[in-house]
């Protein structure tokens, strides 16, 4: 095959790829390079990680290394190669594993032959992730194919930047920009379809409705940053004790909503007391000393013969809310639904 062939061929390779992989979810990418990027660099192993410069963190994305039984994430400082690569922005190239900087000394079964290649994935000047390349049919590199690998590479790079921005769109609009758990737009949806189905199936369903104890002391004494800490960290709680098919939502201001599927209401009695005892035993640091913080639980089981909407299953929850701040607040109330419909 001729030079101008084979250049061709190539270029055929780059804009197939390119258009394969010019998708919006970041699983579906995976996929099309586990199954053509591969061949199309006639290397054998390949992994794929998603740079997190916030944590400093190396997330996998997608790989074919047999080998690797799972998907992991790891600081970037316990990977040199890799921490190398993304704090240069620069390629690393190395043809012989043992002889490398980055491994002398070290066994990896990850590799079988001498050469690797580490890539840094970037969008202008941002990191998004990092290619690495390895094993082929050739002992060495071929060092020509380097430009054809870097040009391929910002595709990828292009794609995956596009998937995550738009993965992160869709995040922001279904969560709570300051805890990261469901909005409440979001939560009302979920709550009609849990709500409907349980009408549907005769399937029990409960709900708690919790609060935070003197927030607006803990405001006016601490400032509205430690106030913030104080709700991210019952967030935090609240998808801590979330079974797989529950929801934690922010429902307003200092209030806060757990929807729970297959949940009687003494079941979630019991999850909203441990989430209330957990904040019970949380410090906080404000004005050179320590201090805590308790909440107030209401929980609502869905009665169908008082309850015809969501609406009057929460309202059940506030209403026990109310006798749990009432009665001396950091305790948990069941409500009861008779005369509510």
């Amino acid at each position: 095959m001729g030079k101008t062939e084979w250049d061709q061929r190539r270029y055929q390779e780059l804009m197939d790829l390119h258009k394969a992989i010019s998708l919006l979810s970041l699983e579906e990418i995976s996929v099309v390079l586990v199954n053509r990027l591969p061949s199309i660099l006639s290397i054998h192993y390949f992994t794929l990680f998603l740079y997190d410069k916030d944590k400093r963190k190396l997330n996998l994305m997608c790989h074919n290394h047999p080998e690797i039984e799972s998907f992991f994430s790891l600081p970037l400082s316990s990977s040199p190669v890799m921490e190398a690569a993304i704090l240069s922005g620069k390629y690393i190239l190395e043809q012989s594993f043992n002889n490398s900087r980055y491994y002398q000394g070290t066994d990896n079964s990850l590799f079988k032959k001498g050469f690797f290649v580490t890539i840094p994935l970037m969008i202008q000047n941002e990191r998004v992730g990092v290619l690495n390349i390895n094993d082929g049919e050739q002992d060495s590199f071929n060092v020509s194919d380097l430009d054809f690998i870097l040009n391929l590479s910002e595709f990828i790079s292009m794609s995956i930047s596009n998937a995550v921005l738009y993965e992160q769109t869709k995040q922001l609009a279904v969560t709570d920009g300051l805890t990261g758990i469901s909005n409440r737009p979001n939560m009302e949806k979920a709550l009609l379809n849990e709500f409907e189905r349980s009408m549907r199936y005769n399937a029990p369903l409960s709900v708690v409705l919790l609060d935070v104890d003197h927030f607006k002391n803990v405001n006016d004494t601490y400032g509205h940053q430690k106030g913030d800490e104080i709700l991210v960290a019952l967030a935090s709680l609240l998808k801590k004790f979330c079974r797989a098919n529950d929801i934690a939502a922010r429902y307003g201001g200092e209030e806060f909503l757990m929807i729970l599927p297959q949940s009687n209401a003494q079941g979630a009695f019991k999850i909203a007391e441990r989430v209330r005892e957990e904040m019970m035993k949380m410090s906080f640091t404000g004005n050179e000393s320590n201090f805590g913080v308790t909440t107030s639980c209401g929980v609502a089981e869905l009665n169908r013969d008082f309850m015809g909407n969501t609406d009057q299953l929460v309202a059940v929850a506030d209403q026990a809310l109310y006798e749990a701040k009432n009665g001396g607040r950091n305790k948990t109330i069941i409500g009861h639904a008779e005369n509510k419909k």
